[in-house]
C-alpha cells in the first residue's frame, strides 16, 4: 500500500483508493475473523459477551469525541458523529442483552477481553499523534484521522459480521449502522481536505499500524472464544 501512495499527488488519490488498499492489505486476515465469528455465533453467551464488547467499544469512541472535541469548536457534523456513536453502543447493548436475557455492565464477566479493547485504542491514539508532530491532542485534524481509521476496520469488521449473522440464521441486521459508518467515511475525508490535512501516504501509514493492532486485538478476542481443549486422560 504504502509505496504507491508515496509516489502519487495526495489531490490524485481518492477516498476509494484508500479504503480499496486498506481492504487489500486485510485480506489475509478475514479467513481469522470468518472462524472467530463462527466460534462467538455457536453460543448465545459468547455471542451477548462479543455485542456487549463491541457496544463498550462503540462507547469508548463517544467517550473520545466527547472529551477531546467539546467546547466552541463542537460543530454540527462533530455533533452527528458522536451521536450516532453513542446509538452504535446503545445497539449492541440492547442486542447483547436481548441474547443474554438479562442486564450486562462493562465488566469482564459481562465481555471478552475490555483490556485488550482499551489498549488498541491507546495505542492508536499515541501512533496517530506521533505521526501528526505539532497537532494538539485536541485538534480536529487528530481527530478526523483518528476517527476515519476507525471507520475503515469498523465497515471492513462490520461487513464481515453482517455476512456472519446472516449465514448463521440470526434476526440481527447491520445494514443501518453499516450505513452510518461508511457515511462517516466520505464526511471524515472530506473534512481532511476541507482543513489541507488530505495526505494519503501518511494515512497508509497510520492504516498500517493500525492493522497490526487489530491483529493483536483479533488475538486477544480469539483466546477469549475459543473451544476448550480436551484433555487426554
Amino acid at each position: 500500500m504504502q509505496q504507491s501512495l508515496d509516489t502519487v499527488s495526495p489531490d490524485k488519490v481518492s477516498l476509494e483508493t484508500v479504503r480499496g488498499m486498506f481492504e487489500a492489505d486485510n485480506a489475509p486476515l478475514v479467513p481469522r475473523v470468518r472462524a472467530f465469528l463462527a466460534n462467538v455465533l455457536r453460543t448465545p453467551v459468547s455471542h451477548a459477551r462479543f455485542m456487549n464488547e463491541l457496544s463498550l467499544m462503540e462507547h469508548m469512541g463517544s467517550n473520545k469525541i466527547m472529551a477531546t472535541q467539546h467546547g466552541p469548536g463542537m460543530d454540527l457534523p462533530t455533533l452527528k458523529h458522536l451521536a450516532e456513536e453513542a446509538r452504535h453502543a446503545f445497539f449492541f447493548k440492547r442486542q447483547a442483552e436481548a441474547v443474554a436475557r438479562r442486564p450486562l455492565d462493562y465488566v469482564q464477566a459481562d465481555l471478552l477481553s475490555p483490556a485488550a479493547g482499551r489498549l488498541y485504542f491507546q495505542k492508536l491514539d499515541l501512533g496517530v499523534e506521533q505521526a501528526l508532530p505539532g497537532e494538539p491532542p485536541r485538534s480536529k485534524v487528530l481527530y478526523l484521522h483518528v476517527s476515519l481509521i476507525v471507520e475503515f476496520r469498523a465497515v471492513w469488521f462490520y461487513h464481515l459480521y453482517e455476512t456472519a449473522l446472516r449465514q448463521a440464521g440470526s434476526r440481527i441486521s447491520l445494514k443501518s449502522l453499516l450505513a452510518e459508518e461508511q457515511g462517516h467515511l466520505g464526511d471524515m475525508a472530506a473534512r481532511l481536505k476541507a482543513l489541507g490535512a488530505w495526505d494519503p501516504a501518511r494515512l497508509g501509514r497510520m492504516c498500517a499500524l493500525e492493522t497490526a493492532l487489530f491483529g493483536t486485538l483479533l488475538g486477544r478476542l480469539e483466546r477469549a472464544v475459543a473451544p476448550p481443549v480436551a484433555v487426554a486422560a
